[in-house]
């Protein structure tokens, strides 16, 4: 019976899932961004075909309202809704995802003020909708002058220009994007697979709920340790063992593409650190243990997680792609806008 409730309650406040056989990989686009109108991974534009990704469709507000999340919606609003002065930029997350990542490590770059209203998977909608209810995908950010801007690539062309110069806006912009609908889906599909497993659903719960409120910590840890989400979750998501195995591949045909780009350049766009890399090493980061989130999360080696994930962790950080994803961090995630013109500057060891 939980399981059954559990796929019910998932299905009305998870975007709609394509569930169809997996295709092959589309290549990366050979110019600008996709034209295509498909919402993408974290409500952009989709520049590829990947049927086993979620956010194909947006949850909207009357939909939530309808569902069984309508009925613990005032709960939650009372007691996980951040407070945001007018002088702030509020950026609604789901904490763990490393699209909210990207966005994170560009406002940090940025300088700009900012307040981080922080959300389980799932919850968050509750909160998106706020701002625009025809919107549930996370990062979705409300500027100072009130102005509501969603989809990753998009706030971050915004908050931080500096990361896509004026020659090499158009390939920067491009290998994002291809970053975005095909290693971004796919280090999420692998890793879900793997932590959704019974046997890990404390360190899920755990990692999920890293700087949400009290309340929203509580519901979702029940959730997931009865078990009562985990089968929406797979199913809506089509998280699959099929899917988790064409995801692995393709991670590593990423990574080989990049490293391609490494040997005769010492970023992945040219000669200064871009977009191109903060993405590749943001959607990087839920597979490669960096020492940057240690506080957030327990080591991958010796026995927490999956050892489907600690194997694929170690692939990727003795790969030369993971070796420069893993420097971008040490190097850029705590680095600054430069003042006189000269891009992102490197933080201070």
């Amino acid at each position: 019976k939980n399981i059954e409730v559990g796929k019910v309650f998932f299905r009305f406040f998870s975007p709609t899932i394509n569930t169809t056989t997996p295709s092959p990989l589309a290549p990366m686009p050979a110019s600008g961004p996709s034209s295509s109108q498909d919402v993408g991974r974290d409500g952009g534009q989709s520049s590829t075909s990947m049927p086993w990704i979620e956010n194909t469709r947006q949850v909207t507000l009357d939909k939530i309202k309808r569902g069984p999340l309508g009925k613990i919606a005032p709960l939650i609003e009372t007691f996980s809704t951040c407070y945001t002065p007018d002088t702030h930029l509020r950026m609604i997350t789901v904490g763990i995802s490393h699209y909210c990542e990207k966005t994170r490590w560009a406002l940090d770059l940025s300088g700009i003020p900012y307040y981080e209203d922080a959300h389980p998977p799932g919850l968050s909608a509750l909160q998106t909708t706020t701002l625009d209810p025809n919107v549930s995908a996370t990062p979705i950010v409300r500027m100072t002058n009130g102005n509501v801007v969603k989809d990753s690539t998009t706030i971050n062309k915004i908050i931080c220009p500096q990361l896509y110069p004026d020659d090499k806006a158009r390939e920067v912009t491009s290998y994002e994007e291809h970053l975005d609908a095909v290693l971004g889906p796919t280090a999420r599909v692998f890793a879900y697979h793997h932590l959704l497993d019974p046997a890990y659903s404390s360190l899920t719960a755990d990692l999920a709920t890293r700087e949400t409120s009290v309340v929203e910590s509580a519901v979702f840890k029940l959730m997931v340790r009865s078990g009562f989400i985990q089968p929406g979750m797979r199913k809506f998501m089509n998280v699959t063992a099929a899917a988790a195995a064409a995801s692995e591949p393709a991670i590593l045909d990423v990574y080989d593409d990049a490293a391609r780009r490494l040997a005769s350049s010492p970023y992945l766009c040219g000669d200064r650190f871009t977009a191109a890399d903060l993405s590749f090493a943001a959607l990087s980061s839920p597979l490669l243990d960096l020492e940057e989130f240690g506080d957030l999360q327990p080591p991958m080696e010796g026995g927490a997680f999956p050892p489907e994930v600690v194997d694929l962790k170690r692939r990727l950080r003795a790969h030369p792609a993971g070796e420069h994803a893993a420097r971008c961090y040490r190097d850029y995630r705590f680095g600054s806008v430069g003042a006189g013109g000269e891009g992102i500057l490197k933080g201070k060891a």
